[in-house]
């Protein structure tokens, strides 16, 4: 009896070690550009990821900076030989041709868009993913498509987090003469 006890909490151990690395795969720490979420697994629309998002208090990944690309690029090749169909904050939806990201409202300045892209085709692409079948590239796309995503940190917050670190390590240091 006490052998089977023993073999059932066993399991229930590795199974919930196993569930806890596969939750902890899909976070990444990009550094100064904060924590992102990668779900590759569940498909959504692109609205759907959005809403996924704003669930964990995050956003759809607006990668403005060439910088940025570079850590979010190397952090996906990690866990994927080949690169996955994933939607990031990047839409037109306002106005043909001119793509924004959704978190900020912001034209581009920086883009990583795979050759011929974006191409609007048949009038119905709308909103950015990384796209399967380029190096890690940008493509536009159905907003109904399905597909993974990627949510970072709501800047805002990430921001308003590291001012207030900031304030009270300067009061810290003031209490501490």
């Amino acid at each position: 009896m006490v052998k089977h006890l023993w073999s059932a909490l066993s399991l229930i151990c590795v199974a919930t070690l196993m569930a806890e690395a596969a939750i902890n795969d899909k976070w990444h720490n990009l550094g100064d550009f904060g924590t992102i979420f990668v779900e590759e697994e569940q498909k959504y629309n692109w609205f759907e990821a959005w809403e996924e998002c704003a669930m964990r208090n995050m956003t759809l990944i607006d990668i403005d900076t060439a910088e940025k690309n570079t850590i979010v690029d190397k952090v996906l090749r990690n866990p994927f030989e080949k690169c996955p169909n994933l939607w990031l904050g990047g839409n037109d939806l306002g106005l043909e041709g001119k793509f924004v990201w959704s978190s900020t409202g912001k034209r581009f300045e920086f883009s990583n868009w795979s050759k011929g892209q974006p191409d609007n085709y048949k009038s119905n692409e709308h909103c950015v993913h990384y796209y399967t079948i380029t190096d890690f590239e940008w493509n536009d796309a159905p907003c109904t498509s399905k597909m993974g995503f990627i949510c970072e940190e709501n800047r805002f917050l990430r921001e308003a987090r590291r001012d207030l670190q900031i304030k009270k390590n300067f009061i810290d240091q003031l209490f501490a003469l």
